[in-house]
């Protein structure tokens, strides 16, 4: 489909050139070679993570894990957790509630293949209130400050943290939406027509779910309470196909302490001008990890202990919100050649009959799949 993929390049190139004002934070260069540890332990029973890696360079971010470290958590009452690794660089323990309660300290101690021993200070899990309201608003906002407007979608979240409550906070959201492809496959050609009977609707149901990359934290300290009203959390085009069926936000409220609350919160200035955290790895801010076995380099990343309330959230029929198919669903009619056009590493060419007209069909139209979700449905979905 030469001619649809055109003009999906032509946009490409559009955005390409368009004229973008570069950001240029200050951050240390010399962050090459350097251990990354993060992590942290929350009030809810579960699964404990820890991640152990290296850093990269600034210009040309990636993951790069570290395997085969010993790993463990301690609390200040003299117990230890060691932890298993699960992936390459990640380990995991699941603790019960009886080792998680609000008042106790926790650290994590790593001891490399090499055998450097990485260890963070002791960090006090404060005590944590329940999630209060998850609300939204329709707002028009400019586009590129232009005249121009289009709807979004805008969250906010209250606080609510009257009485012995931490005043720092973090909130980490993970959003999953339903969407459909444009049609079953029908027809289509491989060098011959052919049809499915009955039609293949397989891969027109998916679902995405992506963690939202900016980073929200607020403090009440300077506050007459312990109280915030309309914090704004994240906000989104309504005209994607987020919210076309079904959308479902997972929103984690983490009491922090107030060494953790600045940690994030020198992340949250450097990082969310940059299109978000949790891209490749943390950047250079000086966190609480340290190389006990040579002290003269330096860890990144940080070790903390948090209350946590987590509470998933489900949005539909938004008044004003229509179903949305998939702006890479486009279709054409045959051109000058027939299906001489297609190359044969282009099959299995999908298409259609409109009044008669053969309509070819990119894959997003009949497979959901090609926009990077699942048709495997969430245990969490609703029916």
């Amino acid at each position: 489909m030469r001619r649809i993929k055109n003009i999906s390049a032509i946009f490409t190139m559009l955005l390409l050139f368009a004229c973008i004002k570069p950001y240029n934070p200050v951050i240390d260069t010399n962050s090459e070679n350097k251990y990354v540890v993060s992590g942290q332990v929350t009030s809810l029973e579960g699964w404990q993570v820890v991640d152990v890696s290296m850093s990269s360079p600034v210009g040309s971010p990636r993951y790069i894990p570290v395997e085969g470290c010993q790993v463990k958590i301690l609390n200040d009452k003299g117990n230890e957790f060691p932890l298993q690794e699960s992936a390459p660089g990640k380990y995991q323990v699941w603790m019960v509630h009886e080792d998680l309660i609000p008042g106790t300290s926790y650290q994590v101690k790593v001891t490399t293949p090499g055998g450097e021993e990485l260890a963070s200070g002791f960090d006090k899990m404060p005590d944590g209130p329940p999630q209060d309201s998850v609300y939204y608003s329709l707002n028009d906002v400019p586009v590129n400050n232009s005249t121009k407007q289009m709807k979004v979608i805008q969250f906010y979240i209250d606080l609510n943290a009257v009485g012995n409550y931490s005043q720092y906070y973090k909130w980490d959201i993970i959003e999953t939406w339903e969407y459909h492809a444009a049609q079953p496959a029908h027809f289509y050609y491989d060098g011959t027509i052919r049809e499915i009977i009955p039609p293949d609707s397989s891969n027109m149901v998916c679902w995405a779910t992506e963690m939202v990359k900016n980073v929200y934290t607020v403090s009440t300290k300077s506050l007459t309470q312990n109280v915030y009203k309309q914090f704004p959390l994240h906000s989104f085009d309504i005209n994607g196909t987020r919210l076309g069926i079904l959308y479902s936000m997972l929103v984690r409220q983490l009491a922090l302490s107030e060494q953790a609350y600045n940690y994030w919160e020198q992340l949250r200035i450097n990082s969310n001008e940059q299109g978000g955290l949790y891209e490749k790895q943390p950047l250079a801010i000086k966190g609480n990890m340290l190389n006990m076995t040579n002290p003269e380099k330096s860890v990144l990343g940080f070790f903390y202990a948090a209350s946590e309330s987590t509470r998933r959230y489900f949005y539909r029929d938004i008044e004003g919100v229509s179903h949305v198919i998939p702006t890479s669903c486009y279709e054409e009619g045959l051109g000058r050649f027939g299906w001489k056009e297609f190359f044969t590493w282009e099959y299995p060419i999908y298409f259609y009959f409109n009044a008669g007209v053969v309509k070819v069909l990119t894959r997003e139209c009949v497979d959901c799949r090609k926009l990077g979700g699942t048709i495997v449905k969430p245990d969490f979905w609703p029916n």
